[in-house]
């Protein structure tokens, strides 16, 4: 794939060669130390998103834009505005014009780069990974958990602005459906079904053939964690919880599994050890009703 140009417009020199210095690894940037010539360049070539520098002498960035937006080449082209000052008349002209957002000087440049990325997957040009789709989601299902509606239909407003698998997005309409029709707890075991989606896809569940593994065996797994939790040893109760991941293991122990994974990750094992005792104590419950039962397999009760 080509990479794509990022046109930047600034009177100032020493911010061009930052911001070329910067994202130069990643896209094509044409510097430009004015609107005129940012102007006459469109008239020729294109570009796939504009930097726009708003204080400038002789022409700033609303009569830039406000003259690019009359070209070709300049009508739909995305535009950030660079800004020392986000006063309210700057946010209303740029808004008229179709600015898709706004960075206040000085910036940090891991932050320029998001906020870039953001704009190039909700346009499709980049994609949305399913590791962030994920993040993005399990904010959504804790903002419902804590009862933040207002702030959860925003959240997924944002989101429907993405590019995204066709099954992902039907059902994160759903969710929004629900929410505005009072429906939370209906809200919440959809945004459930999403986030077990995307684990199966993260994990690669997907038409992949499991290790079989009995009761006792994953009750072993387990309880080696936890030994190792004991001793202090957190990156190797991760790791055997990771491999347990990749044997075909109930739903419900898959889902705590995870749990314990994530706060393992963050270091939580006090919370991870927690989860972990519940899933042996669940799982030694559920092989003494299979053994009671001679063979009638796995009993379908929830995890508490």
């Amino acid at each position: 794939m080509n990479r794509m140009k990022i046109m930047v417009v600034d009177d100032n020199t020493v911010n061009l060669a930052t911001i070329e210095q910067e994202l130069s690894d990643r896209y094509d940037i044409i510097p430009m130390l004015t609107g005129r010539r940012a102007i006459k360049y469109l008239y020729r070539e294109t570009c796939d998103m504009i930097l726009l520098d708003v204080q400038m002498p002789i022409m700033d960035g609303i009569e830039t834009l406000r003259e690019i937006r009359t070209q070709e080449n300049g009508v739909d082209v995305p535009v950030i505005f660079l800004t020392a000052r986000r006063d309210a008349q700057t946010v209303l002209e740029g808004s008229k014009l179709g600015i898709v957002d706004f960075i206040t000087k000085p910036f940090d440049s891991d932050n320029l780069k998001q906020r870039i990325d953001t704009v190039f997957k909700k346009l499709g040009v980049l994609p949305l990974e399913n590791e962030e789709l994920y993040e993005r989601i399990n904010g959504i299902y804790n903002g419902l958990l804590n009862l933040e509606e207002e702030k959860v239909l925003k959240d997924i407003d944002e989101m429907l602005q993405f590019k995204m698998d066709d099954d992902i997005l039907g059902r994160l309409n759903n969710v929004k459906m629900k929410l505005e029709a009072g429906n939370t707890e209906g809200a919440i075991e959809m945004t459930e079904h999403i986030k077990d989606m995307l684990d199966h896809l993260l994990d690669g569940l997907d038409g992949k053939t499991l290790a079989p593994i009995s009761m006792a065996e994953i009750i072993t797994r387990l309880n080696a964690a936890l030994d190792d939790l004991e001793a202090f040893k957190t990156n190797e109760a991760l790791e055997r919880l990771k491999d347990l991941k990749g044997c075909d293991i109930p739903n419900d122990i898959r889902k705590e599994l995870k749990k314990s994974i994530e706060y393992l990750k963050n270091y939580d094992d006090i919370e991870a050890k927690k989860i972990i005792e519940n899933m042996v104590m669940f799982v030694n419950n559920n092989e003494e009703t299979t053994n009671s039962r001679h063979g009638v397999g796995y009993r379908s009760s929830r995890l508490s």
